[in-house]
């Protein structure tokens, strides 16, 4: 008692302060535990649906939910692939939301995509409407897209397609 009567009138602390930093001391802090949710998914479900998305030509995960069975059948009948019946079980279980969570860290790195930044100040004063916008357009009003046809990556050869609508009184952009 006399050495925590001692530490209290020369820290300032409370009793209970005290107590709590002198057994912080003696005793080091268990490591802290992951916040959330066990992980119903390990590794080797997250490879084999990287697997499956890169042989499926890396569709969305809506899509890969729907072909998964035919091509996991197809994959093992032709002896590319050799999975464990767990991990079919688990694969074929995914949800096509659990599937695109999986699959964004490779997505990622995948597309070498970065951050978009923000918008200019230029793009900010720029109107913009969207097509269900366009229902009233005006005589010489016109809409126009530019198009890059060259899927994820800009890098090389590919077409670029200008779409340009016009309105007038009885167009509806439509």
């Amino acid at each position: 008692m006399s050495i925590l009567s001692e530490f209290t009138s020369v820290s300032g602390l409370h009793r209970k302060s005290a107590i709590r930093v002198l057994n912080a001391v003696a005793e080091p802090e268990p490591p802290m535990k992951r916040a959330g949710r066990p992980r119903l998914y390990d590794q080797a479900v997250q490879q084999g649906l990287v697997t499956l998305w890169e042989a499926s030509d890396r569709v969305c995960g809506k899509r890969l939910k729907a072909l998964l069975p035919v091509l996991l059948a197809a994959l093992e009948k032709h002896g590319h692939m050799a999975v464990d019946p767990k991990v079919k079980a688990s694969l074929l279980a995914l949800s096509a939301a659990t599937m695109d969570r999986l699959l964004a860290p490779t997505r990622a790195v995948a597309s070498g995509r970065r951050k978009r930044r923000a918008p200019s100040q230029l793009h900010r004063k720029m109107p913009v409407r969207t097509f269900a916008e366009w229902g009233g357009a005006r005589i010489g009003e016109m809409e126009m897209d530019l198009v890059a046809h060259c899927g994820a990556m800009t890098a090389g050869s590919y077409v670029v397609s200008v779409q340009l609508r016009q309105g007038d009184a009885a167009s509806d952009f439509g």
